[in-house]
């Protein structure tokens, strides 16, 4: 039976995978996690398998389904990856999770319910899914509280959707529920008009692109949780009018930001996007959501407004034309990542007026080839200026047209729009796809041409989630001034090239730099051959160190020598190293060395920098029965009331000079002289 179980969820894992399918924690991707988590509990605890074996079944269900389903033979070596990579990650919190959960049990008593807060921690915290939880909590003949688990699900939730528990106090102060939009239906209040949304007009002069006004009505005013006919000055409030020219937060794309003007042209709402950080004031900060159809313009009134009144809605057009340089930017980086990695997707994105973000599948991280082959394809589909055409087709026919990109797991309506860059849209479904570059189904604003991107930098990369990597970008004016922190950077690096020394001090400067580095918004890929170039400089840095290490211990070992060998017939030698800093490692080294090459001798350095004073003694074993390296040491760590210790064999004593360094020499050649001849 055990054996059976296994078997079935390795035949259903290798087929979602295979078509592309990801463990993730939404839609589709959360059904695959839980089926393969549980499979990985079960191997571990029933069958009491080894790591790995999971993913070692794909091959033999390849060997069984591939006559049927050859699409599973294209590559099966991906499949195992991502599911070795999975439970991997899920075997981190295994044991931690079945620890904290068979506490809690044994902790029950006679209640025989689990707390729903319990349970959703198992999630949270561990990675268990509420149906692996709940059959671990039968297996112990206990039940979850299911209700509860859902109220902390459904807060957590809440938190996430506003960025988390640090950003709840941006959480969104006026939004429309089902109710509102009910009673707005009831009251025949129309949907926005957002035709103008997409009415603009490049101007290369200015490399931005011109948003009309737009001269509308207010049909509803919401404060709070009611709607209102009036509000005063310094409301925080939401609008709906019969059309608009903002675009609404979607698609990952923010919202626009700018003013909403009466009559006698005084701004009576500041519309920021708080999401983008936008706002003129701390105070102002809102969004434009579409709810239903209905567009909701939110900030605080700068003045009375009331239903009915005739108002202009400008949108800011350098915000607008940032974002949607991004947006753009965004699609050539989808499009990008396919070519450089056939078998990815498309996870998540974000587009700002400072940056774009994606998220997408992918096991390793990117490497510096793979970037830097991502940014000469996009900067090049830049630089050919290929035109954008965008087109509302019938979903089916948008399906039709080859590579076309689409979001996973979306729900999308009867008609799509496509937005291209290169090929018409038309041309496409008419089978001319020769040189065609990218196609999306996407409702966000673009530019004209790709030429107004101008230019495209990766800033950074890191892992979002297990077998998910997010890309973080900038484009126009801002890469431009990426590439120049870039550059004054690698001129810093140069400098420190051309400097390097054997000395300790250039590391300091060289791992500053390296963190200096680290800091800067930067292309990434410069920023990696960067850290390269410096830990390079660093190693080339510690061999002169050390060299220069070798032949001063050499030096000073030699000097020594030839002092004990004038000293003869005396078995021990005392000697003060006057040019010398208290390095206590090149201390060590030297009365090492002189140790080896006079291996008979009693040798004690006494090192002195301003009031500090250095005592090694090295005592041969020869030596030992009648006198021991650390109680010479004590004999001079008693004059200068010091710190150390040691060994028959060697000791290191360190103190302040407060006496003259002849009656130092004078007290450990007095205690030596008595011991050996």
């Amino acid at each position: 039976m055990a054996y059976r179980v296994l078997a079935d969820h390795a035949r259903m894992l290798t087929v979602c995978i295979t078509d592309g399918a990801r463990p993730d924690f939404h839609n589709q991707g959360y059904v695959v996690k839980k089926i393969l988590r549980r499979a990985v509990r079960y191997a571990r605890e029933k069958l009491n398998t080894p790591t790995g074996t999971l993913a070692s079944l794909v091959p033999i269900v390849v060997e069984s389904l591939g006559g049927a389903f050859p699409e599973l033979k294209s590559n099966p070596e991906s499949v195992m990856q991502v599911i070795n990579q999975e439970e991997k990650q899920f075997l981190k919190t295994l044991t931690k999770g079945q620890k904290y959960l068979k506490k809690h049990i044994s902790n029950l008593g006679s209640q025989k319910n689990v707390s729903g807060k319990v349970a959703w921690k198992m999630h949270n915290s561990f990675g268990y899914s509420i149906d692996l939880t709940n059959k671990i909590a039968k297996e112990n003949n206990v039940s979850i509280n299911l209700e509860e688990y859902e109220e902390e699900r459904r807060k957590s939730k809440e938190i996430t959707a506003q960025g988390g528990i640090k950003n709840q106090q941006k959480m969104r102060k006026i939004a429309l529920s089902g109710q509102d939009i009910e009673m707005l239906r009831k009251q025949k209040v129309p949907v926005t008009n957002t035709i103008s949304v997409y009415e603009t007009k490049y101007n290369p002069l200015t490399n931005k692109h011109i948003i009309s006004d737009v001269k509308t009505e207010i049909l509803a005013i919401k404060t709070g949780n009611e709607f209102v006919t009036e509000v005063d000055k310094g409301v925080e409030c939401g609008i709906i009018t019969t059309s608009t020219s903002f675009y609404a937060e979607a698609g990952g794309q923010v919202a626009d930001v700018g003013i909403v003007l009466n009559n006698q042209s005084n701004t009576c709402l500041d519309v920021s996007d708080v999401l983008n950080n936008q706002s003129n004031t701390c105070l102002d900060v809102s969004d434009v959501q579409s709810y239903s159809g209905y567009v909701l313009h939110s900030g605080k009134s700068n003045t009375t407004m009331k239903v009915a009144d005739e108002v202009t809605l400008q949108v800011d057009s350098d915000h607008r034309t940032k974002v949607m340089r991004n947006h753009s930017a965004t699609h050539l980086l989808n499009f990008a990542l396919q070519k450089v990695i056939p078998d990815t997707s498309q996870k998540g994105s974000l587009v700002a007026s400072d940056k774009l973000r994606f998220d997408f599948s992918v096991m390793d991280p990117l490497s510096m080839n793979d970037l830097q082959r991502i940014f000469d394809i996009v900067n090049n589909l830049i630089q050919e200026a290929l035109p954008q055409d965008t087109s509302h087709v019938p979903l089916n026919t948008a399906y039709t047209i080859p590579n076309l990109q689409a979001a996973f797991g979306e729900a999308y309506g009867d008609d799509v729009r496509v937005v291209t860059f290169g090929k018409k849209v038309n041309e496409l479904l008419s089978g001319n796809c020769a040189g065609q570059s990218s196609v999306e189904l996407c409702g966000g604003t673009h530019v004209e041409n790709t030429s107004e991107i101008k230019k495209f930098i990766i800033t950074s990369q890191k892992a979002f989630s297990s077998g998910v990597r997010r890309l973080e970008a900038v484009t126009g004016e801002l890469a431009e001034e990426v590439e120049c922190n870039g550059n004054k950077r690698k001129e810093e690096v140069e400098q420190m090239q051309n400097k390097v020394v054997d000395s300790p001090r250039l590391l300091h400067e060289l791992d500053s730099l390296a963190k200096s580095v680290d800091k800067t918004l930067m292309c990434l890929v410069s920023k990696m051959e960067l850290r390269q170039e410096i830990l390079e400089c660093k190693e080339k840095v510690n061999k002169a160190i050390k060299k220069s290490f070798k032949l001063q211990v050499d030096e000073f070992a030699r000097q020594i020598v030839q002092s004990i060998d004038s000293n003869r017939p005396k078995r021990y030698y005392i000697h003060q190293l006057s040019d010398i800093s208290n390095d206590k490692i090149l201390l060590k080294e030297i009365v090492k060395k002189v140790s080896k090459q006079k291996p008979d001798i009693a040798v004690m350095l006494l090192s002195v920098d301003n009031e500090n004073i250095h005592c090694f003694s090295v005592v041969p074993k020869e030596l030992n029965k009648a006198v021991k390296a650390d109680e010479w040491g004590l004999v001079i760590n008693r004059v200068i009331n010091g710190k150390g210790g040691g060994s028959e064999s060697l000791s290191i004593f360190h103190g302040q000079l407060k006496v003259s360094i002849t009656e130092i020499v004078t007290a450990a050649e007095d205690f030596i002289s008595t011991k050996v001849d």
